[in-house]
């Protein structure tokens, strides 16, 4: 009982934390330059541009594929093959989203979180290029990204 009202707490403490943020930090962010997908290939962008749950990893895949993993207020990109395919977004939950994706196009998706009973959940979601524009923003890549070819 009192671990779940720890986890409680701490949850209301991360969401304030997160909804903090200054203006002249907004202002001073430095712009993401969106990456030009080849002729023959998509780009798929997944952002977490909350800072609900920030410390714990969320992995993303691409038909079963480890693309790499997020935390709070960060972003991967990768490109994929022209087809249908699989997106899946782990944490305490998958969250699955059968896509089609076209070459030489840009796709978005955001990984929004969700309150989970041990750790927090997560539902893959498509945004559009405005919206996902201004999330981005509030991220950066991880440390350990590394760009895909």
């Amino acid at each position: 009982m009192m671990r779940n009202v720890l986890l409680i707490v701490l949850f209301f403490l991360f969401l304030i934390m997160g909804c903090s943020g200054s203006k002249k930090a907004a202002e001073n962010a430095v712009p993401v330059v969106l990456v030009s997908p080849p002729s023959d290939k998509a780009v798929v962008y997944v952002l977490r541009p909350v800072f609900v749950g920030a410390l714990l990893n969320f992995k993303f895949e691409v038909d079963g594929v480890l693309i790499g993993k997020t935390k709070g207020k960060q972003y991967i990109y990768t490109f994929v093959d022209p087809g249908n395919h699989t997106l899946v977004s782990i944490a305490e939950n998958k969250s699955e989203l059968p896509v089609v994706l076209e070459a030489g196009k840009t796709y978005f998706f955001e990984q929004e979180v969700k309150m989970g009973i041990l750790k927090a959940r997560n539902k893959l979601v498509r945004l559009d290029k405005i919206d996902a524009k201004i999330k981005l923003q509030k991220c950066k890549l991880p440390k350990d990204f590394v760009a895909p070819n």
